[in-house]
């Protein structure tokens, strides 16, 4: 009967009750994960700030490489164009120097031609003297010799006589006429040649003020790139620092979890990372970076190791962290108690998770070049009580 009581309204508010108390259980179990996840990873809370460090330092790199490139090409165009003004300029003197020589070369032709002319007229004089002897001694023309004649053959020795005097003075007149033309034509073309030079040599002045405004330019523009090279190496310089300090406090707050090994570390050397490799390519300390080119701190030591070799635990511990991150790739980082702490980054593969108890030696992932690297290696970090510390004073 109290089955047959139960009318539909009945049903539809138990299964709206039997809803709700899915959504709050649902709720409960989102809640207990999102504090089981803050607590497994206690870096979230940095990482927006780290990634957001991370992109304004390499947009800074980005701008300054940008800069310099830029420069280094207007460098490149000013040097371009000071070798063009340098050929103007040698052109100039080549052509300063053939202005002289010719202007020297129609001055000489002038003298010449005026002497030409001298000669001619000289000769001309010499004509007019023969002539007027010959009218002066009764023969008033070169008929009146001809038909003064005695006999027919001293009409014809007199009329050779006439005619080489007649051809000597043709010839004479034409070898003096012909010089003249010929240095007249000499000094002719010597003016145009000048003519030539000096249009020459003006459109190279005009060009060379126009390289010397172009290098002008040029060199106000470097200048502004210099300065704001510098603005943006300060710029990097600054989203450097602001980077590691976002990651700095990103690493402690690793450091810091809330996850604690039950063990407790002895205070023995560790085991050395990287059983494949033992060249350290970076020691810990202040280095050059390869990567963003300046000198900044470097937080453990970089072991060189092949590609996909074993990575393993120093000490026996718990492993807190065990994920990707833009600067080390990916990284563990083991809990090994009494504040202890390492470190291991850029690796190809992760083979531990986080909350997993590992034994020193395990292999814990395999060596890579994943984040801010340059090759395959070992990035090794040692740290007590969230302070970082020189690794080699821990390893065998």
């Amino acid at each position: 009967m109290n089955k047959s009581n139960k009318g539909p309204n009945n049903g539809r508010s138990e299964k709206k009750h039997s809803k709700k108390r899915i959504i709050a259980g649902v709720c409960a179990l989102a809640v207990a994960a999102l504090f089981l996840f803050s607590c497994l990873y206690p870096a979230l809370s940095y990482a927006a700030a780290v990634d957001e460090a991370k992109a304004a330092r390499d947009e800074a790199k980005n701008e300054l490489n940008n800069i310099k490139n830029e420069k280094a090409d207007l460098v490149k165009e000013y040097a371009d164009f000071d070798s063009k003004l340098t050929a103007v300029e040698d052109e100039i003197i080549s052509l300063t120097s053939a202005i002289k020589g010719t202007n020297e070369e129609i001055q000489r032709k002038t003298i010449e031609l005026e002497q030409a002319e001298a000669n001619t007229e000289a000769y001309k004089e010499e004509f007019k003297n023969r002539a007027r002897v010959m009218y002066e001694n009764g023969s008033t023309s070169y008929l009146e010799v001809l038909f003064g004649a005695d006999s027919f053959s001293d009409f014809l020795s007199r009329m050779e006589i006439v005619g080489s005097i007649i051809n000597h003075d043709r010839e004479v007149l034409d070898r003096y006429v012909k010089s003249r033309d010929i240095i007249k034509n000499a000094k002719t073309q010597q003016e145009e040649l000048l003519a030539r030079q000096k249009s020459q040599q003006e459109s190279l002045a005009l060009r060379q003020e126009e390289l010397e405004l172009t290098l002008e330019k040029q060199q106000a523009l470097i200048d502004k790139l210099s300065q704001d090279e510098n603005l943006a190496a300060k710029a990097y310089e600054a989203a450097e620092k602001k980077y590691e300090e976002e990651e700095r406090k990103a690493q402690a707050e690793i450091r810091n979890s809330t996850l604690s090994y039950s063990g407790k570390y002895s205070g023995g050397k560790f085991a050395w990372p990287a059983p494949s490799g033992s060249t350290i390519t970076s020691p810990f300390g202040n280095r050059y970076h390869p990567i963003s080119h300046t000198y900044s701190f470097h937080r453990g030591i970089d072991i060189a190791t092949g590609y996909g070799t074993n990575v393993i635990a120093a000490e026996d511990g718990i492993v807190t962290v065990a994920k990707h991150n833009g600067s080390y790739g990916k990284y563990v980082v083991i809990n090994h108690g009494n504040g202890y702490t390492t470190l291991y980054a850029h690796n190809s593969q992760l083979l531990v998770s986080v909350g997993q108890t590992v034994t020193r030696g395990q292999v814990i992932a395999k060596a890579g070049s994943t984040g801010n690297s340059t090759g395959p290696h070992c990035h090794f970090e040692v740290s007590l009580n969230g302070s970082l510390q020189n690794p080699l004073n821990y390893l065998k």
